[in-house]
């Protein structure tokens, strides 16, 4: 018995559902005839894909590890697996122990730290069109791959060592066995089902919002006979859940994220409190998915546009279940916000923590565009339909798209440089002081002896204690930073933290990154003993005078 002859909630009438009916029981050879008869729709399938593959391999290799990239990288590099998961921190621990094992085969170079992310890029955008074009028309999801393809925010989750790009992955994957599922029921496609659900788990914390979305809607979906099945895997993923919980996540709770976050959660002093706060998450969160797109600043507010539009769209006839793979996680969200467990739509570009919803709120979007273009192509008047279309090229800014994608600038921090100039550089009674910020990815690159570093104990740390004279007394002292705010606060820092017997004597400076030497005050550097050779050419000298960039340092980010 055909499973979509009982008629499943989410088709809005009874002509949709037969025209559905009708397009599954035609043969699998009628289907693929059709497909390769129309060559530049599949061309641009290919075009597509391919862009996304190039856009995705641009700096894989080439780009430092940055602060939050580093301790994952140190993990990976530990020992043992028990090790990895202990200095992984809060990544989640299948995604620790996967690029653990990565290193073991491979080495540990940027490139193989970042191919596990990179693969789940991929995978996102290849899944993603066979679930599209299920839920939209063929316009509406080609236009939706293309969003998902060149998001700068998919694409550089695509070539960070960080999980969240299996977020994005796992949501579409899941998504993709359950639409599969209703379609060709069988004990295969529950097993699939449920092994990837509990994958999912073990990759991404987002996973716990997805998932209970899937159950609903294959409960709402699937016929009666099938319910057992449908609580088996409930029960399943609840299992999993907790045992997961057990035996990682609660161990992984970082004071130091919670007080992050803190100011992060909903407020409940009122109702126009709540309002504001609601309202400056879902600015937050729109602008995160959409500013890079546009040359205006205002830009972001044509996502809001278009997702309004194709939430309209789907008020109407069609596959509504998008409404569910997009709004159900995110009211999960919410929820969990309220209870002060996640945060939601946060600042500090805290809507990479639900990367999850993007690939549906790019395919609503391109619902809504595709909708009223082709209600405006449909008026007596023809000019509103490319009138729009113009006005929306001219805000758009597709090279700078590009140059972002290949050579993403977010958290770039050029520290690999600095380190090899410092270990060449170093001389006896010399000290080394790390930047707290700068910690884990000096631990990666610095090839030297680590043993008598100071490591830094906060972004506001004060009064070194230094041995004024002595054979422990330094003679020079290197400050090494990154991840930091501007140059001037960073002097500022550093005068707090030496005080006033401590001189800059030179500056080495690379993105987001800096080598400061300071010597003491009577001091009087003779050449050319103790003078500083010249800096590599891949190190940029700075002037003393030189301003980059907050008063307060960067907050740390999970």
């Amino acid at each position: 018995m055909p499973l979509l002859t009982q008629p499943p909630f989410f088709y809005s009438n009874r002509e949709e559902q037969e025209e559905r009916e009708r397009q599954l029981s035609k043969p699998a050879g009628n289907n693929q005839a059709a497909a390769a008869g129309i060559p530049p729709f599949a061309l641009s399938l290919v075009g597509i894909w391919g862009a996304a593959i190039i856009l995705r391999l641009g700096d894989l290799s080439a780009r430092n590890l940055w602060t939050d990239e580093a301790w994952v990288a140190l993990a990976a590099l530990a020992a043992t697996p028990g090790e990895a998961l202990t200095l992984g921190r809060s990544t989640p621990p299948f995604y620790t122990l996967a690029v653990w094992g990565l290193v073991q085969v491979f080495g540990g170079s940027e490139a193989i730290l970042r191919s596990l992310s990179f693969a789940f890029g991929l995978g996102t955008v290849f899944l993603f069109w066979f679930i599209a074009r299920r839920l939209a028309s063929p316009a509406a999801a080609l236009l939706g791959l293309t969003l998902v393809a060149v998001s700068p925010v998919l694409v550089y989750f695509s070539k960070e060592l960080k999980q969240y790009s299996g977020d994005a992955f796992f949501a579409v994957l899941v998504v993709w066995l359950a639409e599969n599922l209703q379609e060709h029921p069988g004990k295969g496609g529950w097993l699939v089902l449920a092994l990837s659900g509990v994958g999912a788990l073990g990759f991404s914390h987002g996973a716990v919002f997805v998932l209970p979305v899937i159950l609903a809607v294959l409960w709402l979906n699937l016929p009666r006979s099938q319910r057992p099945w449908l609580a088996g895997l409930g029960a399943l993923w609840g299992l999993a859940v907790a045992a997961f919980y057990v035996i990682f996540y609660r161990h992984q709770v970082d004071p130091q994220l919670v007080d992050y976050w803190a100011g992060e959660f909903p407020d409940f002093s009122g109702l126009v409190a709540f309002l504001a706060w609601l309202g400056g998450a879902l600015g937050r969160y729109f602008h995160y998915f959409f500013s890079y797109f546009f040359s205006v600043s205002c830009g972001w507010l044509w996502g809001v546009v278009f997702t309004a539009l194709g939430l309209g769209a789907l008020a109407r006839p069609g596959p509504r279940r998008l409404l569910l793979y997009w709004g159900g996680p995110l009211l999960l969200t919410l929820a969990a916000a309220a209870l002060h467990r996640y945060p939601f739509m946060a600042r500090y570009n805290g809507s990479r923590l639900l990367l999850f919803s993007a690939p549906w709120l790019y395919l609503l979007a391109a619902i809504g565009l595709t909708a009223i273009l082709s209600r405006l192509r449909r008026r007596p008047q023809r000019w509103p339909a490319p009138a729009l279309a113009i006005l929306i090229l001219i805000t758009l800014q597709p090279l700078a798209l590009v140059q972002e994608d290949l050579h993403p600038q977010a958290n770039r921090q050029e520290l690999k440089p600095l380190a090899a100039y410092l270990q060449s550089h170093l001389l006896p009674g010399d000290r080394i002081y790390v930047y707290y910020h700068a910690i884990y990815p000096f631990k990666y690159y610095f090839r030297g002896d680590l043993e008598g570093v100071c490591w830094g104990k906060s972004c506001v740390e004060t009064n070194l204690d230094l041995p004024a004279s002595g054979p422990a007394s330094p003679r020079r002292l290197w400050l090494v930073a990154a991840h930091f705010g501007e140059l001037a606060s960073l002097r500022q820092f550093a005068t707090r933290l030496l005080g006033p017997n401590w001189r800059e004597e030179t500056i080495k400076r690379q993105q987001n990154a800096a080598l400061l030497l300071f010597v003491p005050q009577d001091c009087i550097m003779a050449a050319p003993q103790n003078a500083l050779p010249g800096a590599p050419r891949s190190v940029t000298s700075v002037p003393l005078t030189e301003k980059a960039c907050p008063k307060t340092p960067l907050p740390p980010r999970p």
